[in-house]
């Protein structure tokens, strides 16, 4: 899943490849004057003209080259050539995939993780949301509506409805770690999504855009709360199904005062 990473985002990845202010490292150089030539392009240009280009050795390219891959920025296509890209939940993936190989427990796992966070993320949006804000909230929820029985469609809107939300809230660590985890959101919201039902998942967002529109904090806290919890539930059910034919036996799921129990920071 390759997502779009606005032009000032690109500054922000840049300490991931650096290794500190004064001489940085060969390799971790190269990086960022990768980063910061080919940012706009979509395939960088062949090993040769860029070893020239850049002034360095082709084997320290091709371990600059590994690096950035390795951190979801670019995708080497062998026989193609390597494309520019924006994936930087790859790390991330390969991180849980080997911390978490079971489906069910990184699913469960995530359903926790949404209850502790998107109420939050909602009631920081209702209070800093702007005008224009608003109107694009609306287009982005909109979006689901017109999904109709689409599934693919219909998680690719419920996943832009979040993720808007999140930057509407203001805090660009946060908005940079939802998109850090895209392919676990993306599992997870084939599952919940499909058994909460689109029509109710619509009919939950429309509760969350008018609190947050209306700039009633509390009312969208709630509302958030609800949705991301009755998602949980469905989580937990789907795993309960699987532990039922001789997995692991279920856990409870978070309570709604869990989720609250920690004041706003």
């Amino acid at each position: 899943m390759n997502l779009p990473l606005a032009k000032n985002q690109w500054s922000d990845l840049l300490p991931l490849v650096s290794l500190g202010p004064k001489r940085l490292p060969v390799v971790a150089e190269i990086c960022e004057r990768l980063l910061q030539k080919h940012r706009d392009a979509e395939w960088l240009p062949a090993e040769r003209t860029l070893s020239v280009s850049l002034g360095v050795s082709r084997a320290a390219l091709r371990e600059a080259i590994q690096r950035l891959e390795i951190q979801g920025l670019l995708e080497v296509r062998h026989g193609i050539g390597v494309r520019v890209v924006n994936n930087p939940q790859a790390p991330v993936r390969a991180t849980l995939l080997r911390a978490l190989p079971d489906f069910q427990q990184r699913l469960r796992q995530f359903s926790e993780v949404r209850v502790l966070l998107e109420p939050e993320i909602a009631r920081r949006a209702a209070e800093r949301i702007t005008e224009p804000e608003g109107v694009a909230l609306l287009e982005v929820h909109a979006r689901l509506q017109a999904a109709g029985d689409d599934v693919e469609a219909a998680v690719r809107a419920d996943l832009e409805f979040h993720r808007h939300l999140a930057e509407i809230a203001g805090n660009k660590v946060l908005a940079l770690m939802l998109v850090s985890i895209a392919d676990l959101e993306d599992e997870a919201r084939r599952v919940t999504l499909v058994r909460v039902g689109l029509p109710q998942a619509f009919s939950q967002h429309q509760a969350i855009v008018d609190a947050v529109v209306a700039g009633k904090a509390d009312v969208a806290q709630a509302a958030m709360a609800a949705h991301v919890l009755a998602a949980q539930r469905e989580a937990y059910r789907s795993s309960d199904d699987v532990s039922s034919s001789g997995g692991a036996p279920g856990e409870k799921p978070l309570a709604h005062g869990d989720a609250q129990a920690a004041p706003p920071a």
